[in-house]
């Protein structure tokens, strides 16, 4: 497991998130690290695509601690140096895959949430799913909050930039800053799928590029024109 899904690979925030899950479980001395306590990991961040999420799903840590609390008063495991469950093995296999699929190099904390909700059997999921966070919801959030974050990386000069107005010029409208959102989205996937060294992958996010760069342009022509 060690082997396949190296911890190298995790991001800053996604290695911060495991170390606190470690150190929730040492203090509940526990006899395993449960998603649950990947849970509070990334509650624990207080920043991070996964902690925005859980925030805009309303889901705070205090909440799940003391639901945590209670789906757990039975079990009187305990344990000084705790060792990751099944689940979380399976949580983490499938953040690697969610990585993979969205052509992220690095595991970000939102995709281990991703993985908690997908697995879906969990504490962590189940809690998820008492306080009203599905996995649909919790998957469509995540990929919000790292669309955003791609779209702060991506941003650079030339047409992705926002061209300087003129006196008087209202801002860009919707349909327009929306697309120049997707256009940052395609290209910052497409480095990661070249550095990744996918070419079809990276081909294909190519003409995505193109098309975009087209319409995006096509957009602000027939806008500008209409200010006229």
């Amino acid at each position: 497991m060690a082997h396949a899904y190296p911890f190298e690979r995790f991001s800053h925030e996604g290695k911060r998130a495991l170390v606190l899950a470690q150190k929730e479980a040492e203090v509940a001395q526990r006899g395993y690290i449960g998603t649950e306590h990947i849970l509070l990991g990334l509650l624990g961040l207080g920043t991070g695509s996964a902690y925005r999420a859980l925030t805009k799903l309303a889901i705070d840590a205090n909440t799940v601690r003391s639901t945590i609390a209670t789906a757990l008063a039975r079990d009187k495991r305990t344990a000084k140096q705790p060792m990751p469950t099944t689940r979380v093995k399976t949580v983490v296999e499938i953040a690697f895959e969610e990585s993979r699929r969205m052509a992220w190099t690095s595991v970000e904390s939102g995709h281990l949430l991703m993985g908690l909700a997908i697995e879906g059997q969990g504490i962590a999921a189940l809690v998820l799913k008492d306080l009203g966070a599905t996995a649909d919801r919790v998957i469509a959030e995540v990929e919000r909050e790292l669309r955003a974050d791609v779209a702060a990386e991506s941003l650079e000069p030339g047409l992705l930039a926002k061209p300087a107005r003129s006196a008087g010029e209202p801002p860009e409208p919707a349909h327009i800053a929306a697309l120049r959102e997707k256009l940052a989205s395609v290209r910052f996937v497409m480095r990661h799928a070249v550095q990744a060294r996918d070419t079809e992958h990276a081909l294909r996010l190519g003409s995505e590029e193109n098309r975009l760069e087209k319409e995006l342009a096509s957009a602000r022509t027939v806008w500008l024109d209409s200010l006229r």
